[in-house]
């Protein structure tokens, strides 16, 4: 499992993901990564499954939707 950003806008609708850098190292590597959320966004974090990360970000943002929707 991995803990991912999700960044939502009013209506629920996937803008955008981010994952920190788990293996990054070095002088050059990135202390942190996120997103941040403008007026009428959300941003939230969840657990989704490795498998999902290897796929197509399009079938990451549509289990996203399908699983986020309350």
């Amino acid at each position: 499992m991995a803990t991912i950003q999700v960044l939502l806008d009013e209506s629920g609708a996937v803008l955008g993901t981010t994952q920190g850098p788990d293996t990054a190292s070095g002088e050059s590597a990135p202390e942190q990564v996120g997103l941040v959320a403008g007026p009428g966004q959300q941003l939230v974090e969840v657990e989704v499954a490795d498998e999902l990360l290897a796929g197509s970000p399009a079938e990451l943002h549509s289990h996203l939707r399908t699983n986020l929707r309350g």
